[in-house]
């Protein structure tokens, strides 16, 4: 099927051969099109041999995809932010960032993992301006092993932290959606927040898009100005 497939959330992780099988199927599932991937495919990236190693066959199963006439489109999130562009240009996949405004069929789609648009999220907001290019100086000088072992610990933090805050905190903030319409966005697709949500004013549309987990994933399909969420299984 073709047409464009958004996906986010997809926090593959070492070693878990149900989200190998049903990340590298869904791929499979794919010919023609475009695919963008808005955030958080992996639920943590650094720059060594052993996240390379562990995540090679993902790069692999998309250069497969781009084979068969499917343009590939990649965002970080708030997992994966260290992920470089000239390693993920160097598979023929666009990176684009942690925001990006891109047109289809003469629409403007504008696409961000989300935590820009979570405005009541202050406490994370300061965070990522404190710590995040910290974290980038530390990728380029820490043996891989101590990376690793560091950002494994942190990342059970973080687990905590979300599943513990507000939900009033972990939600998007509407009237920064409305300024991207106000800028000339028809669309705005993000992740983030694991919820489907949508609305729509006007004629602009919101969606957010679930996260994924071992049993089935999902995707919103976009083609000739119908989007459709869909849930994606292995066939028993």
């Amino acid at each position: 099927m073709a047409g464009t497939y958004f996906i986010a959330d997809v926090h593959l992780n070492f070693g878990n051969a149900d989200q190998k099988k049903l990340f590298g199927a869904f791929l499979d599932h794919i010919s023609g099109g475009s695919l963008y991937i808005i955030g958080d495919l992996f639920d943590f990236w650094a720059n060594n041999k052993t996240v390379y190693a562990a995540h090679s066959w993902v790069f692999d199963a998309l250069r497969s995809v781009l084979s068969r006439g499917c343009t590939v489109g990649l965002l970080t999130g708030n997992r994966d932010f260290l992920l470089r562009k000239a390693m993920v240009e160097r598979f023929g996949i666009a990176y684009l960032g942690e925001e990006a405004a891109v047109a289809i069929d003469s629409k403007s789609f504008f696409l961000a993992h989300g935590h820009t648009l979570c405005l009541s999220d202050t406490q994370f907001l300061r965070y990522r301006a404190r710590m995040w290019p910290l974290f980038k100086m530390a990728d380029r000088v820490l043996p891989g092993c101590l990376e690793n072992y560091l950002a494994g610990r942190f990342m059970l933090q973080s687990k905590k932290v979300i599943q513990a805050q507000d939900p009033a905190r972990f939600c998007f903030t509407r009237n920064a959606i409305e300024k991207k319409f106000n800028d000339g966005a028809d669309y705005v697709i993000c992740g983030h927040t694991h919820q489907p949500e949508t609305f729509q004013s006007g004629t602009h549309i919101f969606h957010a898009l679930p996260a994924w987990d071992d049993m089935a994933g999902y995707y919103l399909h976009y083609e000739h100005d119908v989007f459709t969420l869909k849930q994606f299984t292995l066939a028993v």
